[in-house]
């Protein structure tokens, strides 16, 4: 059987890691799906407009100690 997944796409466990997450856009509702990067660290956030309405909003990811991920999202406007 195929799989898309490598070695290092392995947690600790041997569990496949996850390679996308989504959030909310704060502005128009829809869920958007982001890659994840694990090599940028436990804890990240980074802004991104929202590819349906062109609004900008922060992303935050934080992974657990098994790799999953929770990523959620402010506007930015409301973030400073």
């Amino acid at each position: 059987m195929y799989s898309d997944f490598e070695d290092d796409d392995l947690d600790s466990t041997g569990s496949q890691l996850n390679e996308e997450a989504g959030y909310v856009c704060n502005r128009c509702g829809e869920e958007i799906v982001v890659p994840l990067d694990y090599s940028e660290g436990q804890s990240q956030q980074y802004v991104e407009d929202c590819p349906v309405c062109c609004n900008p909003n922060v992303i935050f990811v934080e992974f657990d100690a098994e790799g999953e991920a929770n990523v959620w999202s402010r506007a930015e406007q409301d973030y400073n």
